[in-house]
């Protein structure tokens, strides 16, 4: 062998030797997809229970309250708004919800672009075709809502905002 082959083998391992520990110090190659697994948190400390003592009624405090003598709390019955009740079932077991009928159109593009418009005012609009008097007329719906009070707010909202004159209506499949 040459001294020239013999310079350049030993030039190319004093700088492979080089490399492999050069390299390690400029790059990480942890892998970095790796979770540390290892608690930060320190142990519980040890609690100790308290016992919770009922608080006695003071000598010269009466039994009764007074608002319990002027009300009758005692005797009061919940109070009924209505006379039908707001939520349950139905006779056909399902839910009791309302709907606001809000137009009737009778083509189904004149009725899909006043739905878009209640949607795009966050409505939760609908439309169904009904057969009257031989036509196919498309109503839009807003709903529906469980409480009738919310159906009656969203109609007088609705009836502002559109300048309609919508209708609440129990809901039906």
């Amino acid at each position: 062998m040459s001294d020239g082959l013999k310079q350049r083998i030993a030039g190319a391992l004093v700088l492979g030797a080089l490399g492999l520990i050069i390299l390690p110090v400029l790059f990480d190659f942890a892998d970095p997809l790796k979770i540390d697994r290892t608690s930060k948190l320190p142990a519980a400390p040890e609690i100790e229970s308290v016992q919770v003592v009922k608080a006695e009624r003071p000598a010269g405090v009466p039994k009764k309250s007074l608002f319990s003598a002027i009300f009758d709390i005692d005797n009061s019955k919940p109070a009924t708004d209505s006379s039908e009740a707001p939520y349950g079932l139905s006779a056909e077991d399902l839910p009791k919800a309302w709907v606001l009928q809000v137009s009737s159109f009778e083509t189904k593009k004149n009725a899909d672009e006043f739905m878009n418009r209640l949607r795009k005012n966050d409505y939760k609009a609908f439309v169904k075709s009904a057969k009257v008097k031989n036509q196919t007329r498309y109503r839009v719906y807003v709903g529906p809502k469980i409480d009738k009070r919310r159906a009656v707010q969203d109609k007088s909202k609705i009836d502002a905002a559109f300048n309609t004159d919508s209708i609440v209506l129990k809901y039906a499949l």
